[in-house]
């Protein structure tokens, strides 16, 4: 079975870099030479070459998820839309996150509960460390670490807001066209974790 990473405590959701990339890439620049010329010519705009280099992986990953009629979509859809997309890319590229929406904030949609409290993401994270080596493994900083960037891409998403020490639930509304583009990969749980029902 497929283990989790901790590489997410270095993968924020980089809205706007992926946007940029992406439009290179519908613009027809090859993404393996894009992905170089990233790094050397700083096309996402960061202030230093090592965070350049850090974001480079998860940008490319996640817009290879993507075909090109759900990354058109993505860069040129209304803000909301935009955002779905690229939770949904990272979904599909970090099991982490992925489970977290499938186990935890899709509950949440379907009890109709209004928040997601502290000890809740506290509970699943341990249940998770049972079953995989790498996260036990981690130090107590780099766990808590993990847990923020998973709840801070869902904030950026805009699917809860911070409140003090938990997360009110937002409900989204998916557009028709992209709950059919995700069950067209086959990827209709997905959806529903994310838009709560389909």
């Amino acid at each position: 079975m497929e283990d989790y990473s901790a590489k997410l405590t270095a993968e924020p959701f980089l809205y706007t870099e992926t946007k940029i990339i992406a439009e290179y890439i519908l613009n027809g620049e090859n993404p393996i030479e894009l992905k170089k010329r990233n790094i050397e010519e700083n096309l996402v705009h960061h202030k230093k070459i090592g965070s350049v280099k850090r974001v480079n992986a998860p940008i490319f990953r996640r817009l290879s998820v993507m075909d090109e009629d759900l990354m058109n979509d993505f860069v040129y859809s209304d803000i909301d839309n935009s955002k779905y997309i690229l939770l949904y890319a990272i979904m599909k590229t970090d099991k982490l996150v992925r489970d977290f929406m499938l186990e935890v904030y899709k509950y949440k949609l379907f009890m109709r509960k209004d928040y997601i409290e502290k000890f809740e993401i506290d509970n699943w994270y341990e249940e998770k460390c049972i079953c995989s080596q790498t996260l036990r493994e981690l130090s107590d900083s780099t766990a808590m670490k993990l847990k923020q960037v998973i709840m801070k891409i869902l904030q950026d998403a805009g699917l809860v807001l911070k409140e003090k020490n938990r997360f009110k639930v937002e409900k989204s509304l998916l557009k028709e066209k992209l709950i059919n583009q995700i069950k067209k990969n086959g990827d209709q749980e997905y959806a529903i974790a994310i838009g709560g029902t389909l």
